[in-house]
Parts: C-alpha cells; sequence; structure tokens
C-alpha cells in the first residue's frame, strides 16, 4: 500500500517511515507516562482515527453531541481548524456550525487554551467532544473513541510516509472503543483483525447514507433537493476532503455518472 510520497520519492519512504515511527513512540511514552497531560473540569469525549484523511469523523461528532443535547447536556465541540486562515472559519468548522447552530465550537491551534476559555466564558457548557483528538494526547479524555474506514485496508496499512497510519496498529489498545464507519455489513476478517489490535471487537458498525442535497446554481439562493436529483446526471468532482473516493462511490450509488474527477488537496481553498 503506497503512501502520500510521489512514486520517484518511494525509496525513501522506508527510512522515512521507520524515523517517523521512532518520534511517534517517543511522543506517546511521554504521554503514556503523564507527562505535559492536561485534564479539564468537564468530561472529554474524543473521536479520532489512526490515519490520514477522512473516516467519517466529523458525522460522527454530530452525532455524539446531538445524543449529549438530547440528554441534557450542554457541549462543546473542540477542533484544530485546518485550512483555516486568520479571522477565518474552517471548512469543517462551517459544516459544525450549520449543523447544530447550538452548539459553539472552539477552532484553534491551542485547543487546550481556547477550550479553557470558552468555558471560563461560558460555564453552562458541561462537557467536550474532541473532532479528530486520537492524536491530540495533550488533553486528557474520559472517552476515546476511534473510527476505522470499512473502504480502506487499515489493518494492512503502514505507517507514513510509506503508508497512511499516523500511529501504529498497536495504538489501539489506548482507545476505549473502536467505530467501523462506511460499512454495508458485518466484516468477520475486519472485526477478527481489529480485536487482535485493540483487545476487544468494534462496538458498533456505522454506514453512511445521504438523506437530502443542497444545489447551489449560480447567482440563485441555494435549493434543498432530494437525493435523486443526481439519478442519471454526468458531474465533475472537486473534492477537497481526505477520501474522496468514498464521496465518489455515495455518488454514484445515487445514480449519477462521474465524467471527471479534478484533484484537490484536503482541505483546499477554491
Amino acid at each position: 500500500m503506497s503512501g502520500p510520497l510521489p512514486g520517484l520519492l518511494s525509496p525513501l519512504s522506508v527510512p522515512a517511515s521507520w524515523l517517523y515511527g521512532l518520534a511517534v513512540g517517543i511522543r506517546n511514552a511521554r504521554f503514556d507516562r503523564g507527562s505535559g497531560v492536561i485534564r479539564l473540569a468537564v468530561p472529554v469525549i474524543s473521536v479520532g482515527n489512526l490515519t490520514v484523511g477522512g473516516s467519517g469523523k466529523s458525522p460522527m461528532v454530530t452525532w455524539v453531541t446531538r445524543r449529549l443535547v438530547d440528554a441534557g447536556a450542554r457541549p462543546v465541540i473542540g477542533m484544530r481548524g485546518y485550512g483555516a486562515r486568520t479571522g477565518e472559519m474552517s471548512d469543517e468548522q462551517l459544516e459544525h456550525c450549520g449543523r447544530q447552530p447550538d452548539v459553539p465550537v472552539v477552532a484553534d491551534r491551542d485547543r487546550v487554551g481556547g477550550l479553557r476559555t470558552l468555558l471560563r466564558q461560558n460555564p453552562e457548557f458541561n462537557c467536550i467532544v474532541l473532532d479528530d483528538g486520537f492524536q491530540h494526547r495533550r488533553l486528557a479524555r474520559n472517552l476515546d473513541l476511534v473510527l476505522v474506514d470499512a473502504t480502506r485496508d487499515t489493518v494492512h496499512d503502514r505507517l507514513l510516509p510509506r503508508g497512511w497510519l499516523r500511529e501504529p496498529l498497536a495504538s489501539l489498545r489506548r482507545a476505549d472503543a473502536v467505530i467501523v464507519t462506511r460499512a454495508q455489513a458485518v466484516d468477520d476478517a475486519l472485526a477478527t483483525a481489529l480485536r487482535q489490535w485493540h483487545g476487544k471487537p468494534p462496538i458498533a458498525w456505522s454506514r453512511h447514507a445521504w438523506t437530502g442535497l443542497t444545489v447551489y446554481d449560480g447567482p440563485n439562493r441555494p435549493d434543498d433537493v432530494p437525493v435523486d436529483w443526481f439519478d442519471g446526471k454526468r458531474v465533475v468532482t472537486l473534492l477537497g476532503i481526505g477520501n474522496p473516493e468514498s464521496v465518489c462511490r455515495q455518488i454514484e450509488a445515487v445514480g449519477a455518472v462521474i465524467a471527471a474527477n479534478i484533484p484537490a488537496r484536503d482541505h483546499q481553498r477554491y
């Protein structure tokens, strides 16, 4: 399984991956000892993954926060805010704010500092949900949820830059629960492999399904349409996300034909 390096640089991927793994191991050992870990006064739930790119974290964060709100809690979403310029919201922050206007979103490189400030100024909020928090070990958490994308061969992947893993598979041991995303059915082989690395079987298998579309047509106001609006249409995609293949599969599943894919970086501004 190839990683992010172009083909001409692939011979360098093996030593680079080894050095990266060494650095990750040293960093994790420090946090395992509790060095540099900060605990806030409210419970923290982290939603994260092991790989670079999308695994359905944002929809899962939305699901978790909605369940918390339904239970009477007042959650805050904490995130890094990749791709944002100073004074602007990131794409993921805009997405969360649009889905749940009553749930504040703190997007800050210093997630601990940003969350501390919000909680000090707004003491009515009583829990935190971290978006992409598995590697952000500086902030202690009460529950660590790790997502594994069923459409990617994560259990046979390699560390960056030889593969797409941000951490070794053995890091699953520190997760409280593993959730498989984008699964059409329970995969016994994947469940067995994850149990070997995590120690327990996945707690849940989830499937992503579109419930509607928002169409932006030039100067006209956005129009909310049903998913079958796509049926029979030829489309060109420009997807600034970590795992565009999953969206392409969904587009085709609802009846559209992809005429071309325009490459885009994760969080690319356009």
